[in-house]
């Protein structure tokens, strides 16, 4: 009889570190202020039982041919609850790699979903690498047909864009080989870059919310307050930088915020230069518009766990003979209306790789539940000395 072989996820292994802390905590109340309990020791408790249950493991299943993504909630092997299920046919597998960042191991499943898209799923462990090379080692063979990374490298040749070559790159965007281009493509101020002289002052906002919420963990010795600031110094941040932007980059004598692209001319507000001056530019005038991309992996909906491999655009700069324009971001613009409406009219765009993130934010929220982590330690370490 085929065996299975089962991973567990990283998620699953960190719950260990918050039951640990969680019990932690509950002991020190216990030497600190005897058996008395309350409504926050009963909460933890029930936080505890719940981690207890909590699972999200892959298993791949030899007999059936396929493997199961399960994340739930599990009593002595029964269900009680189970918030996503994904299967994967082994058949439907296109590639499938493991690589290793230190201690977490990566499965990458390119695979062709039931409605006949490619999909990704990318499932992470701590450690277990000798399951997961066993997985990858049954699941791979030379004969599997590697169309989708064929495709990729040979979009990849050239960084010169065409409509035909931007469409094979943003394939969920076909239906705009044969859309109107816009002539009128609108920036969003706040979202523009921070410029260099307000960084002081933003970073001055968010450093004085910093104390506040550590003066606010060593004084009250409760993790509940001080996450709560902890998210408000994240937030002012952004509060700060849009309040910023959107003043320094209104320009009372010239105010308009749009890029107008015409078969001719190429109008750029005044915004995008340094000397707040707007540009009014031919073809000729134009020395390169360099277009970033890279690829995000997005959950699909209705699912966790399961995610997809897409291609963003980032950022735009436009190179040309009367100066070069700040970097255009996804957040500030359509890039991609933007992008199309110019290879549209034949302007010169280059559309080149970058490894740059799509959304930082992804790796702020790891650096927030790091943060946290180190909130509870920094709450129950006074108690730990007390005794």
């Amino acid at each position: 009889m085929a065996k299975s072989i089962i991973l567990k996820s990283l998620l699953e292994t960190i719950k260990w570190l918050l039951i640990w802390l969680t019990v932690a905590g509950l002991v020190l109340g216990v030497l600190s202020q005897g058996l008395i309990f309350d409504t926050s020791d009963g909460l933890d408790v029930l936080l505890i039982i719940a981690l207890l249950m909590f699972q999200h493991r892959l298993k791949f299943d030899e007999h059936n041919n396929q493997i199961d993504i399960k994340l739930g909630a599990y009593f002595f092997k029964k269900k009680i609850f189970t918030f996503s299920h994904h299967t994967i046919d082994t058949n439907s597998i296109n590639t499938i790699s493991f690589r290793a960042d230190k201690a977490i191991n990566i499965i990458d499943i390119n695979y062709t979903s039931v409605q006949g898209k490619l999909s990704t799923y990318t499932f992470r462990c701590f450690r277990q690498a000798k399951q997961a090379h066993l997985v990858v080692s049954k699941l791979s063979t030379v004969e599997r047909v590697y169309t989708a990374k064929r495709e990729e490298a040979e979009a990849e040749k050239t960084n010169s864009a065409t409509v035909s070559k931007f469409t094979k790159i943003f394939p969920q965007h076909n239906i705009l080989g044969n859309a109107e281009a816009k002539n009128n493509i609108p920036i969003l101020r706040c979202a523009l870059p921070l410029p260099d002289s307000k960084k002081n002052l933003v970073h001055f906002i968010v450093v004085c919310f910093a104390l506040l919420t550590l003066f606010i963990a060593f004084s009250s010795q409760n993790w509940k307050p001080s996450l709560a600031f902890l998210v408000i110094t994240y937030v002012s941040y952004y509060f700060a930088r849009v309040i910023v932007c959107n003043k320094y980059y209104f320009i009372k004598t010239a105010p308009l915020s749009s890029i107008i692209v015409n078969d001719d001319e190429l109008y750029l507000p005044a915004l995008l230069f340094t000397d707040k001056t707007p540009r009014i530019l031919t073809k000729q005038d134009i020395i390169s518009i360099e277009a970033k991309w890279n690829y995000d992996y997005n959950s699909v909906e209705g699912s966790i766990g399961r995610k997809t491999k897409r291609p963003y655009l980032i950022s735009l700069v436009f190179n040309t003979t009367k100066g070069q324009s700040i970097a255009l971001s996804h957040y500030s613009v359509d890039t991609k209306a933007l992008v199309f409406s110019l290879l549209k009219y034949k302007y010169p765009v280059s559309l080149d790789r970058t490894s740059q993130m799509v959304y930082p934010i992804k790796l702020h929220m790891g650096l927030f539940v790091l943060l946290f982590i180190l909130i509870i330690l920094a709450t129950a370490l006074p108690k730990v000395i007390s005794l």
